[in-house]
């Protein structure tokens, strides 16, 4: 019997053109029911243009798709793949926003499928949260098809019930009894039609376990004799083998996919390549792909040998250990990790990271990091400081807490061991000393005091070198586009504050000059928030020239933001637009989706000071949010922004019921800047909901409140929103220099913003009745059909109307004309 035939079933090819129809299509059956067979004997006859991914049960998958995927791009568009190998995969919504900018740019020309196979196995749900946005987007020409044992976390039913969805079950990959006669004739020519009719009794259209049964047959098994899927590949695909093709057959089984060179290597086989090909010859469920170089083992296979291989502990950890040192060989540093830590060989690990050339925080989110610095003895992991250094510095960003002891107390036991050490070399020492008290700067972030008294002794300690540990490319600035909103914690701190912070650059002289340029930058900000209005620029151009020569993109930012910021104050608004415009396209071709959240937190806070909220970045406008950590949306400055956004949009209501969770996000690192603009969201929802009286009352102890550090512009860039409440509160406080200092600039703030032309984005009664029917969940094609026009034509008219909406989505798109009462009028 030639174990390789397959039949040709046009009905799931058939089945399977409905990737044509759908965005996304789901084809979900259990293993051994020919699905990944179905779909490449599918894309084979189409000749489509696939990147085919298939996830392993290792944790990390979604880094290595990501690249596959930016490739098969690239293959398409370069820039654009690059674009999206940069980007990485999309952790919030402005990142996600980019890439459906990018893919939404590219013509695919109607032939671009994504294949991901044993889905069941992926475990991030971004990947989820990307594959059905990109769905509800219905890209041309771009379509995604999911290979799945189970869909449970795949919450697809809404894109189901809009028609954007397809399910395949099982139901429908299983061979009719018709379609598996044909089949066991094919590969049996003198099956008798009793054993044909046994063999759909025993397995129901389950084609592995047909099949098995068949070599069985052909070897002389009667059918019947052991109905058990286990006994039978035991019988008819492992016991036929000699017992040295046995035992490689077991020790391949550690590996999701291979080459013939790592199978040598991980097996000690030196003769691999040749078993590997007689094996693909012989056994269906062994395959070579050409076009890689990879054999893979089916998964009825893979897991019939997984449970028989029965391997001591040692020996299944010294196959691990060698598949992590293949992985290491390659450069796989994730995976090779992971494997040496199934293998035991924690020692390893720590060794390697040890190395300051190896220190890079990525490099820790291996599949069992945490459990593995967790359990291994602290004694051991004082022997390799700087990978236990960087574990808790990696940990501390992430606002991880350790479950067995607190970081402060294990870089007391760490510096206790040092200090104490005998016979120590005094440079070593040193050097560990001073990366403990690097590390120890983050436990008490934003305690600025606590966080500058060491540097001088980490310089001192240093001797003048660089850290490991922190490095020049990593983020100063926490995607805050405001520099001093980060430490100002405390009433009546904020001048010394800005002082302390002037003075001190200590970080950059053992951090290879990250944060070069802060200390003009403080200033800059200082005399910004102070209504010390001659002094910002200077002091912005001291932090630009400073910060450039270093490469430190986020204290540029927060510079430029200021001097932005100055224009609109001093009434000049068209060159802070023109300043705006030219920081963003700078930050662009950068393409980091850090920085890309920074120029649109800009943004949003900019066009809120103006009043144009059509112009506030979509995920704004929209609320799509988190709660913020310290790498994220600007360790909470996005809830000013956002709380801005709403006031601009006239959403007093859902302000007011926001305005506990955001005193909460600011009050998690004490940001004060941020609880007195809190405090000013309060003043005017209440007045707009409650009277004039009401918001005053709020707004005069937002007032108080910032009287003691002589805070002016966040009231005077919310100037088209106070200046009622303001004037009665000086009525009640006429003597009140501060406050007339401020209503002084909430009059040039209004009077510089009312005087500006305000166009605002119309739409043509095709594009809301478009949009309308987008709405609906209807589909490209179906508003084409509904409309009497053109595919393309409802193409042109969506880019037509993003460049109106300013937005880069479809679901984007809905939502701010939802929002803008667009979808309310009467269509044609």
């Amino acid at each position: 019997m030639k174990n390789k035939k397959i039949l040709n079933r046009d009905r799931i090819n058939t089945m399977l053109s409905a990737v044509y129809d759908y965005p996304l299509t789901i084809l979900e059956a259990p293993m051994g029911y020919g699905k990944t067979t179905a779909v490449k004997r599918f894309i084979e006859q189409k000749n489509l243009h696939t990147c085919w991914f298939t996830f392993s049960d290792f944790k990390n998958s979604e880094t290595a798709f990501w690249d596959s995927f930016a490739n098969a791009i690239i293959t398409i568009d370069t820039q654009a793949g690059t674009i999206l190998k940069s980007l990485g995969l999309p952790t919030d919504a402005p990142q996600m926003g980019k890439v459906l900018q990018t893919l939404d740019s590219l013509d695919f020309d109607g032939t671009f499928l994504i294949v991901l196979d044993d889905y069941h196995l992926a475990g991030d749900m971004r990947l989820n949260r990307l594959f059905l946005r990109l769905a509800q987007e219905e890209l041309e020409g771009f379509s995604i098809l999911l290979i799945t044992r189970d869909t449970t976390g795949l919450d697809f039913i809404e894109l189901l019930s809009k028609g954007q969805c397809c399910l395949l079950p099982k139901q429908l990959l299983q061979f009719t009894q018709g379609e598996l006669q044909d089949y066991c004739r094919m590969m049996l020519t003198d099956i008798t039609d009793t054993d044909q009719q046994m063999i759909w009794q025993y397995t129901d259209g389950w084609i592995s376990f047909a099949y098995i049964i068949l070599l069985g047959l052909e070897s002389g098994i009667p059918i019947g004799m052991s109905t058990n899927l286990e006994n039978m590949i035991e019988r008819t695909l492992f016991a036929p083998y000699d017992e040295k093709t046995q035992g490689f057959l077991l020790l391949l089984s550690v590996m999701e996919d291979f080459t013939a060179e790592q199978a040598a290597f991980v097996t000690q086989q030196e003769d691999a390549p040749q078993l590997l090909k007689r094996l693909d010859m012989e056994n269906a469920f062994i395959y070579y792909e050409e076009k890689t170089g990879i054999y893979k083992i089916h998964a009825v296979l893979q897991n019939f040998l997984r449970i028989k291989r029965h391997l001591s502990t040692d020996d299944l950890q010294n196959l691990y250990g060698r598949l992590g040192d293949w992985m290491m060989s390659q450069q796989n540093l994730l995976a090779a990790y992971s494997y040496l830590n199934r293998a035991g060989r924690s020692e390893d690990i720590l060794a390697h990271l040890n190395n300051p050339k190896n220190i890079r925080n990525e490099w820790l989110d291996f599949e069992g990091a945490d459990e593995l610095f967790n359990r291994l003895p602290r004694e051991l992991l004082f022997q390799y400081p700087f990978a236990y250094l960087l574990h808790m510095f990696y940990s501390i960003l992430l606002g991880k807490e350790n479950e067995i002891l607190g970081w402060n107390e294990r870089l007391d036991e760490l510096q206790q061991y040092y200090k104490n050490m005998a016979g120590l070399e005094e440079t070593y020492r040193n050097r560990i000393l001073g990366e403990i008290l690097i590390v120890r700067k983050f436990t008490r972030f934003n305690d600025v005091a606590a966080m500058c008294a060491s540097d001088a002794e980490i310089i001192r300690l240093l001797n003048g070198q660089n850290s490991y540990i922190t490095l020049p490319e990593n983020e100063f600035t926490f995607a805050s586009p405001h520099y001093l909103y980060l430490y100002y914690r405390d009433k009546g701190s904020f001048c010394k504050l800005a002082n302390l912070l002037s003075e001190d650059v200590g970080y950059a002289k053992f951090s290879g000059g990250c944060g070069t340029g802060s200390d003009a930058l403080t200033l800059a900000e200082y005399a910004l928030e102070t209504g010390d209005l001659n002094n910002v620029a200077s002091h912005c151009r001291k932090a630009i020239a400073k910060a450039e020569i270093m490469s430190q993109t986020g204290i540029v930012i927060c510079a430029k933001f200021s001097l932005i910021r100055l224009r609109l104050i001093e009434g000049n608004v068209s060159q802070a637009l023109h300043l705006l415009t030219e920081l963003e396209r700078h930050v662009e071709k950068m393409n980091n989706s850090v920085y890309n959240t920074t120029i649109d937190l800009c943004k949003g806070y900019v066009f809120a000071c103006l009043g144009r909220p059509e112009q506030i970045p979509t995920w704004l406008q929209i609320g799509e949010i988190k709660a913020a950590d310290f790498y994220d949306q600007g360790i909470a400055f996005n809830y000013i922004v956002y709380g801005k956004t709403l006031l601009a949009l006239e959403k007093y209501d859902e302000l007011e019921s926001r305005i506990e969770q955001f005193e909460a996000y600011f009050s998690v690192f004490c940001n004060r800047l941020g609880l007195i603009h809190n405090q000013i969201f309060e003043a005017v929802a209440r007045c707009r909901l409650y009277g004039l009286e009401e918001g005053a009352s709020v707004l005069l102890v937002a007032l108080d409140e910032a009287q003691a550090d002589n805070l002016v512009l966040p009231f005077a860039e919310n100037a088209l929103h106070i200046m009622g409440m303001l004037k009665i509160i000086i009525q009640g406080n006429p003597g009140n220099t501060f406050f007339n200092h401020i209503l002084m600039l909430c009059c040039r703030y209004e009077s510089a913003i009312m005087g500006l032309p305000h166009p605002v984005a119309t739409l043509s009664r095709r594009e809301i009745n478009i949009l309308s029917l987008a709405a609906e969940g209807l589909s490209r094609k179906e508003i084409a059909a509904r409309l009497y026009i053109a595919e393309g034509t409802v193409k042109t008219h969506f880019k037509n109307i993003y460049q109106k909406l300013g937005v880069n989505s479809k679901m984007a798109a809905v939502k701010i004309a939802q929002n803008r009462g667009y979808l309310s009028m009467t269509e044609w």
